[in-house]
């Protein structure tokens, strides 16, 4: 019970202050400050007015609702620089003010020009802390100085000793609250700065590791192809070629040049994602209008392997998707199928549909995954692999659909047993 209560008031606390996305450091501070001010202000309103301070009573009140004000001003309206500014004058001049409702040197009030000093120091950015420290000496010193001079502008003084002990008590305790709120934000905050640079860190750093493998498949798979066709015409130049050996090495060419096409395409959807430039257009679609036809063109690709497509689809299921970054996902997981089925294999297309989401199930009975390849199917950490008639596989288009999906709300994963097959689910949310 504790606990939760524990975790509703810091979830309160932070809709309160504000969210780091938005709000500097400074700002959540003065967020924070600000609602202790509020609170130590409306106490001291009623202390003083108990104490027959009541026009020290009257100034709580206005900064009170300055105050309340000035917190409306940056946490709601997002001008969080006026905001500071305004309530570091306002406070500073009705502490001024104070002083001469409230004894002078001989009251509580120096006590508020310190913890003025302290919050100007924790909200004011550091260009401007010498000028608002400076404007603090001032206001303090040209309130001893017309004292010390006109003793006679103390307007009010305490009615008894033990008043005037009360008050400083009284004061002392508001002010060493107010000093441990703004400590205990200004560290909370740190931390919170600090574990958000370090994740950030280590995300840049796992990105980093990512753009290295793929600059690796990069030079070696996109080279590859390359050399092939370069060898080829130096083979033309060089010597003559029967007709079945020329057709041998145009097949083997043929097919290197296709995976590099299939890998540069996943590479340039890929490039778009890391730019942001590939916006997602979520929108209701029939599955089986969008699916058929990718499936047609496959069955072609299928048939140069005498390999069967059996397509079971509900044609009346309509799914949430993006249009674009479904077919890519669904041109990798055919693609892969086809790549690692062998001759006269089968391979499974149909759907699961429940309440709410619809699975696409894509099943061959290839040669599956093996189990130490499983858990980094989809990272670019897994090594290239080679098809059942030496196509080319990356692992780069594994990584673009597991990206896509779960950018459109739905989830992927797969199943597979060495040498007898594997299936991939790819669960979408139903269109409503």
């Amino acid at each position: 019970m504790f606990k939760y209560l524990k975790l509703k008031w810091e979830n309160k606390w932070l809709q309160m202050v504000g969210d780091a996305e938005r709000f500097s450091l400074e700002g959540r501070i003065f967020h924070a400050n600000s609602i202790a001010i509020i609170f130590a202000v409306f106490v001291t309103g009623i202390f003083n007015y108990a104490s027959s301070l009541h026009f020290a009573a009257l100034i709580s009140v206005v900064i009170l609702f300055v105050q309340i004000g000035l917190f409306a001003l940056s946490r709601y309206k997002g001008k969080t620089k006026l905001a500071v500014i305004l309530s570091v004058i306002q406070i500073n001049l009705a502490i001024t003010i104070a002083y001469f409702y409230n004894a002078g040197a001989a009251g509580s009030i120096m006590l508020l020009f310190v913890l003025s000093v302290f919050l100007t120091f924790l909200i004011i950015p550091r260009k401007k802390l010498a000028f608002w420290y400076i404007f603090n000496l001032v206001s303090v010193f040209a309130a001893l100085g017309v004292e010390y001079f006109y003793p006679d502008s103390i307007q009010q003084h305490y009615s008894s000793r033990a008043e005037g002990f009360a008050d400083i008590a009284f004061t002392y305790l508001l002010v060493s609250v107010m000093i441990a709120v703004g400590t205990i934000q200004l560290r909370r905050s740190y931390r919170a700065q600090k574990e958000r640079a370090e994740e950030k860190a280590v995300k840049l750093e796992l990105m980093n590791k990512e753009k290295d493998k793929l600059f690796s498949i990069i030079a070696h798979d996109l080279s590859t192809p390359l050399n092939s066709l370069q060898q080829y015409l130096q083979l033309l130049n060089e010597m003559e070629l029967n007709a079945a050996e020329r057709s041998e090495v145009e097949q083997n060419l043929s097919a290197s040049l296709s995976d590099a096409q299939y890998l540069l395409g996943n590479l340039l959807e890929w490039a778009k994602k890391q730019l942001h430039n590939a916006p997602m257009d979520l929108k209701p679609m029939v599955l089986y209008t969008q699916v058929w036809p990718t499936l047609r063109m496959f069955e072609q690709v299928a048939s140069r392997k005498s390999i069967s497509l059996i397509i079971d689809i509900d044609k009346d299921v309509a799914i949430l998707a993006d249009e674009n970054m479904f077919d890519l996902v669904l041109r990798n997981l055919l693609n892969n199928a086809v790549k690692f089925t062998k001759l006269n294999g089968k391979i499974w297309v149909n759907t699961i549909v429940n309440k709410n989401h619809c699975v696409l199930v894509i099943k061959d009975n290839g040669i599956g995954i093996s189990a130490e390849r499983q858990e980094e199917i989809f990272s670019l950490n897994i090594a290239s692999s080679y098809g059942t008639m030496n196509e080319k596989g990356t692992g780069l288009g594994l990584v673009l659909c597991k990206d896509f999906i779960v950018q459109q709300g739905g989830d992927i994963w797969f199943t597979s047993t060495a040498d007898e097959g594997t299936a991939f689910y790819v669960k979408m949310k139903l269109a409503q």
